[in-house]
């Protein structure tokens, strides 16, 4: 078991267990007493986990109430959400009751945003059910919905009071949703960790080697938790968060969301490694190891969109201001910086083959 602390406006504890699930009640007795709870999950998340949790509460004293939406990032928009926080209303939540989030990044991001905006703010707690959403969105407190314009642009920051992993849930997920998770695990190898790239070069990750899985979201969580104690509002540090997200985003929404956040991340960063590698800042030996990683882990590391489709729709990145936008950029094996560029020069750093 594994218990990181993440200390932010709002201070909590990641807790990494196999079987948590089963004790839940344990780790959330102590921060909230019984109390009315709604459980937010979706219609594949549901059907494993919803009467685990709901029953372990019911017996506790808690009055649980469900919504459960149809799964896909596709959901995780505007009119979903006000859908949620009218089902909170008619329920008479109140700003002491709670929200669990019971699923992967879809519904964390979306739970996670109904509970920082109903009733001015209400506890909730993640559940991350998915590698990506365990390793990453379930940490940190960003929350949001999609707009037609873009990926993300509706949110607030709102840090969950408790965040409850247990990896025996990784066990259930599609082979492609865990290679999914597994995009974002490698970018935290470029954010200073290339100890990181090197373990997972000799022992790729595997759904079947639970150890090896809870070992690696440990590091991604404590790694995120060293960035989001410096820069909570990401004002600054937190955007090296986002290497490969801002091609990332748009290859996600010029899909119409076919294709996942992970793998469409896994594209981003081959653009930009393969960037760093014209600009002579990685060799062709390490560029090749990187691509060579993606792969390993069944990501993809190529796009057919056109480079001005990509830069046109990158322009509503959250890290676009006037006419500039900061990108993260590969310095060396497993470093990053951050540089502010003209929009003009950001077909630069799609580089699709060298």
């Amino acid at each position: 078991m594994e218990r990181i602390h993440i200390d932010a406006s709002t201070s909590y504890d990641v807790i990494i267990e196999e079987q948590a699930l089963h004790h839940l009640v344990s780790y959330l007795g102590p921060l909230k007493s019984p109390r009315p709870t709604i459980i937010v999950s979706d219609d594949q998340v549901a059907p494993l986990y919803l009467d685990i949790i709901k029953q372990q509460l019911e017996e506790s004293g808690y009055t649980v109430y469900t919504y459960v939406f149809p799964h896909g990032e596709t959901e995780k928009n505007a009119h979903r959400l006000l859908d949620l926080v009218e089902f909170m209303a008619q329920k008479a939540l109140t700003r002491k009751d709670l929200l669990i989030a019971l699923g992967g990044g879809v519904v964390g991001d979306m739970a996670g945003f109904a509970a920082a905006t109903y009733l001015r703010g209400i506890d909730y707690v993640q559940i991350p059910t998915s590698l990506l959403a365990a390793v990453d969105s379930s940490v940190g407190g960003k929350t949001a919905v999609n707009l037609s314009a873009g990926k993300n642009l509706w949110g607030a920051f709102k840090q969950p009071i408790l965040v409850l992993c247990d990896p025996m849930t990784l066990q259930t997920l599609p082979a492609e949703e865990f290679a999914n998770g597994c995009g974002e695990i490698i970018k935290y190898g470029m954010l200073g960790y290339p100890e990181l790239l090197q373990d997972l070069q000799t022992h790729p990750l595997r759904q079947s080697d639970l150890p090896h899985i809870e070992e690696v979201i440990a590091l991604c969580v404590k790694a995120k938790a060293a960035i989001v104690s410096q820069d909570e509002r990401e004002r600054s540090l937190r955007a090296l968060l986002n290497f490969g997200h801002t091609f990332g985003h748009s290859i996600e929404q010029l899909s119409h969301f076919t294709v996942k956040h992970g793998m469409a991340v896994s594209i981003g960063m081959a653009l930009m490694m393969r960037a760093a590698y014209q600009a002579n800042r990685i060799s062709e030996q390490e560029l090749t190891a990187f691509l060579q990683l993606l792969t390993t882990h069944h990501l993809p590391i190529h796009t057919d969109v056109a480079t001005a489709d990509l830069c046109q729709a990158a322009l509503h990145d959250k890290k676009s201001q006037g006419d500039t936008i900061t990108i993260i950029r590969p310095i060396s094996w497993g470093h990053c910086d951050l540089l502010t560029i003209p929009h003009q020069d950001l077909a630069h750093y799609v580089v699709k083959e060298v």
